[in-house]
């Protein structure tokens, strides 16, 4: 384990501080799913006493992101199969409720913005940058989601959200899934965006959901699972 030293706390150590940086270390794989924290080479590390990492680590075991066992430790928590579906599903319950107050609530003008960046994400995939990272075919699909969301106007919703999306991302990193088909999602995202436009709810909520359910049998592809090897692992629970 490689850690920065640029995430070297300089102010007061304080649990909030810890944990937001013990959370990016999680995210961006400087400790990876499955591994053991090593609380004394950590606190090290980033200059804080083991008091506030201890409770940062508290506070992250209760969000999802580590695990705690009884005489071992703490551990980055390492998603099963299963649990990514419900991941899945619960992503799908909080998007296609937002939308519908997306439909009844979000301007023209809002709208029409989130259009065009749209246009301009579907000009940059035609250009194949090449700065692109293994990563940003996740970043990209989530971050459609994330603005579309924002225009129903309802926080608790945006902030469960992000959460579950963050945990979406920590589990299917080790996947490498980087085959998101970006063009194809670009595409589904405008269409999907032209019935929200056009105030059709039932239209636009039809497509999200088809959306996100191709996502996830995506998702699930790539871990060599199949929607029906879920459901049998559903009935067999």
């Amino acid at each position: 384990m490689t850690i920065d030293r640029s995430a070297v706390i300089t102010r007061p150590s304080i649990p909030s501080q810890a944990e937001e940086v013990l959370r990016q270390m999680i995210l961006d794989g400087t400790l990876s799913p499955g591994e053991r924290l090593n609380e004394v080479t950590i606190a090290d590390s980033i200059g804080i006493s083991r008091g506030p990492l201890r409770e940062a680590i508290k506070r992250l075991s209760g969000q999802g992101y580590l695990t705690m066992e009884t005489h071992r430790g703490a551990f980055v928590k390492a998603y099963t199969p299963q649990e990514i579906v419900d991941l899945y599903e619960l992503r799908s319950a909080l998007e296609l409720y937002a939308l519908r107050l997306v439909v009844e609530r979000a301007s023209n003008q809002d709208l029409d913005d989130l259009a065009a960046r749209l246009a301009e994400e579907s000009d940059r995939i035609r250009r194949h940058e090449a700065n692109a990272t293994a990563s940003e075919p996740y970043a990209s699909e989530l971050d459609f989601h994330q603005q579309l969301v924002a225009l129903s106007g309802n926080q608790a919703i945006r902030a469960q959200l992000s959460d579950a999306n963050h945990k979406l991302f920590l589990a299917l990193r080790p996947t490498k899934r980087t085959e998101i088909r970006k063009e194809h999602a670009v595409a589904s995202h405008v269409e999907i965006l032209d019935k929200v436009r056009e105030r059709d709810i039932d239209a636009s909520v039809d497509m999200l959901s088809a959306h996100l359910a191709d996502s996830m049998s995506n998702s699930l592809s790539v871990l060599g699972l199949s929607d029906q090897d879920n459901a049998r692992t559903s009935e067999e629970g």
